[in-house]
């Protein structure tokens, strides 16, 4: 017979879930006679592939992770059943499982499942019920666990240092007044329990149930030690905090306690806050502080910016609003003149990334570069640089890239992407892989480069491990989903409108031969003649085309897609219509933003606007073309 106050709060357990509260009093209570109850620590396993599948678990309190060999696949929520189908199914287990944070299961051997079941019908229907609303939940998604919000966040200081002062009161000021998110500290808790890990936890436990989404604050771990371990183990998301001055030295090396987070937690689920006193500080050499911080990612702040706490709560929230940027030549100063009017009405941008020209954009941006300044950027970059006029001997390109390449060192050059005060991505096709590249390290004017290697136009770019990387347009040239890998909450896609079918004048017949391509490159075209099309302009198509088809297959879930037309008779190389391509974008999405104003209420009323918004902003804009 089981302790009468562990039966007790097992029946307790029961009770609040979902799946079980439904059942009469006394099935609850056979459940909890014949039902063992088993406690698991954060970070340790609770099946290992390849056992047998003899014993079937169900979450009463808690989160598990369920991994496919190194990979995250799914997770597990309170009321949910663990292993059920290879339990049911018999044989062994397909899959490993560990608790992401300090869990408590029920666990029934075959035997006793067996027995309950044929007492209580409903618990078979029950878990059948749990099991269909987790494979409604996890079907749609991406093969890979993309991360998740959890409902307990805990932030602690890194290199065993206390947290600044300043840190901690713009954390509170960002979540002042928050009716979904409570913030706690040791002198949160009542006095009684605080004496134990085991106390305090139950406590702990009680106010998750009571207020829901909690920030546990752990300013000083050696002053509390016990709320500190029980803010670590029964936390789903958690923050580590270092005031990053200079390089990064011995001392700054991980703690005990951080070390022991890292061990049991997923890369997914773990930040790095990187904090400097002031805004214009330099955020250079992180690369060695993340070196042995396996976080997922890792964040730049300044204590003197409210702006940056904003930034931190909304990805604790799960809301960081994410900037995705489709390819497109010319076309992307486009995405320029939207972003200067979304910025205008109030948009902030906590992720961006991009593919192609749209990975350029993206990177200023993450420099912390105004709309305007990046348009002067791109026109001193392809215009008065030409950086894409200089033809090469036609071995491994069309163009001579080392114009571009010391354009984007001018602009891009002394950055790598780990220093950028805003997280950034940029999109390359892997020849090496086979796949896409997802670019988040090294100097950003590579990245650049790498995401615009247009095959045939410019030279692969090969990364120092001898990765061959040519333009992402060809794979992703609008990288959703690489977006959704990184970060939960929603996204705004800024995507080019399909254009008119394109049909040429010229003749097959008419393709000239070698000698006279050759004097053609000498001379100005004649007039009134049909051009076949270049090879700029097929490979060009080639993305658009690839684009579409990929638009087509994608979910758009909450984000936001914006398609933009381009200026009538502009091509993807006629950057000389940039500014008015500019101008014009931001004139229209200036006029539909005005057209509809925020919502005054409702949940993420800024993404409801952009959804109204983005069912005018093409008409807008295709009526102000029409006048040019």
């Amino acid at each position: 017979m089981k302790d009468s106050i562990r039966r007790a709060e097992l029946i307790e357990l029961l009770q609040g879930i979902e799946g079980f509260s439904a059942l009469e009093p006394d099935v609850i209570e056979q459940m909890a006679d014949i039902a063992e109850y088993r406690d698991v620590e954060h970070g340790a396993l609770l099946i290992v592939e390849g056992d047998p599948a003899d014993t079937l678990y169900i979450v009463l309190k808690g989160r598990f992770t369920v991994l496919a060999g190194p990979r995250a696949i799914a997770e597990i929520r309170m009321g949910e059943p663990i292993g059920e189908l290879a339990f049911f199914a018999g044989g062994t287990r397909t899959a490993s499982v560990v608790a992401a944070r300090n869990s408590t299961v029920m666990e029934l051997s075959r035997a006793a499942y067996d027995a309950l079941a044929a007492r209580t019908p409903a618990l078979a229907n029950g878990i059948l019920a749990a099991v269909s609303q987790r494979l409604a939940r996890t079907i749609p998604a991406s093969p890979g666990l993309r991360p998740a919000a959890g409902q307990v966040c805990a932030v602690f200081p890194g290199a065993g240092q206390p947290m600044d002062a300043a840190l901690v009161a713009g954390l509170r000021a960002a979540f002042e007044g928050d009716p979904v998110w409570t913030i706690l500290d040791a002198t949160s808790c009542d006095p009684e329990a605080r004496g134990t890990a085991q106390s305090m936890a139950k406590w702990l436990n009680a106010q998750e149930a009571r207020l829901g989404h909690l920030v546990l604050l752990c300013p000083d771990p050696e002053t509390d030690p016990i709320w500190a371990d029980v803010a670590a183990n029964n936390c789903d998301t958690v923050m580590i905090a270092l005031a990053k001055a200079g390089g990064c030295q011995p001392a700054h090396a991980p703690s005990p306690l951080e070390e022991r987070i890292y061990q049991a937690t997923l890369p997914a689920h773990l930040h790095l806050i990187l904090h400097r006193a002031r805004r214009d500080a330099p955020t250079t050499q992180t690369v060695d502080w993340l070196r042995d911080r396996p976080v997922g990612l890792h964040h730049h702040l300044a204590l003197d910016t409210p702006e940056d706490f904003e930034r931190i709560a909304r990805f604790i929230r799960g809301h960081a609003l994410g900037l995705v940027l489709c390819g497109g030549g010319s076309f992307g100063t486009a995405h320029l003149g939207a972003i200067k009017s979304l910025q205008d009405h109030g948009y902030r941008f906590d992720f961006v990334g991009g593919t192609s020209v749209g990975s350029a954009m993206a990177g200023a941006l993450a420099l912390g570069r105004s709309p305007d300044a990046i348009m002067e950027q791109c026109e001193d970059i392809f215009i008065r640089s030409k950086a894409m006029s200089r033809l090469a001997v036609p071995r491994y390109a069309l163009l001579d890239h080392h114009r571009l390449d010391a354009a984007f060192k001018k602009h891009y050059g002394g950055y790598d992407v780990e220093d950028l005060p805003i997280n950034f991505f940029a999109v390359a096709g892997s020849l090496t892989h086979n796949d896409v590249s997802v670019i988040r390290t090294g100097p950003l004017w590579q990245a650049i480069r790498a995401s615009t290697a247009i095959p045939g136009i410019f030279p692969p770019f090969v990364r120092a491990d001898g990765e061959v990387l040519i333009d992402g347009g060809l794979i992703d040239n609008v990288p959703m989903t690489a977006m959704r890998d990184l970060k939960p909450g929603a996204n705004v896609v800024l995507n080019f409108l399909p254009g008119k079918p394109w049909l040429v004048a010229a003749r097959y017949e008419d393709l000239p031969t070698r000698m006279h391509a050759l004097a053609g490159l000498l001379s100005k075209p004649k007039k009134g003649v049909p051009s076949y099309p270049t090879a700029f302009a097929v490979l060009a198509r080639a993305m658009v085309v690839n684009a579409r088809k990929l638009m087509r297959q994608v979910d758009v879930e909450n984000d936001v897609v914006l398609n933009i037309p381009v200026l009538k008779g502009m091509n993807f190389m006629n950057w000389r219509r940039g500014r008015e391509l500019f101008e014009a974008t931001y004139a229209s999405m200036e006029a539909a933003l005005e057209r509809n104003p925020m919502p005054r209420s409702g949940p993420a009323p800024h993404m409801a606007r952009l959804r109204r918004v983005a069912d005018v902003v093409s008409t807008i804009t295709d009526e102000r073309l029409s006048e040019r």
